[in-house]
């Protein structure tokens, strides 16, 4: 398992993206959106001094596990958005957990002396 620690800057998801795509050797669309999705949430939301992210990839399984110190909060507990019945009733945004969710084959969430820890496995082509 390879490790990262980064600031909680938008600006470190690209030598993010560029550490996961080492490890992957391809680009992989879901995984990308995995990664930014939560990355940018834990940016927005936990004011954590850092996270890092331990990366693990054995074909075809990639196992992530973003770490931070912030507000404690289980994305696994966010309820799922509710289906717009029209264009005028969609809104932008809070769909990242949701679309994590449904990407990944597993995530697992726990709270660990003072940090969040969310683990999220995917099957990679």
């Amino acid at each position: 398992m390879n490790s990262i620690t980064l600031k909680p800057e938008l600006s470190e998801l690209y030598t993010l993206n560029e550490f996961i795509l080492n490890e992957l050797q391809q680009e992989n669309f879901q995984v990308n959106l995995i990664v930014e999705e939560i990355f940018v949430n834990i940016i927005n939301y936990s004011k954590t001094e850092f996270i890092t992210v331990n990366v693990e990839y054995e074909k075809p399984t990639l196992t992530l596990e973003f770490i931070d110190n912030g507000i404690e909060f289980n994305p696994l507990l966010k309820e799922s958005p509710t289906q717009p019945t029209n264009i005028d009733e969609a809104q932008i945004g809070g769909l990242g957990i949701f679309l994590t969710k449904e990407m990944a084959d597993e995530i697992n969430y726990h709270y660990l002396n003072s940090e969040n820890h969310l683990k999220i496995i995917k099957k990679v082509e």
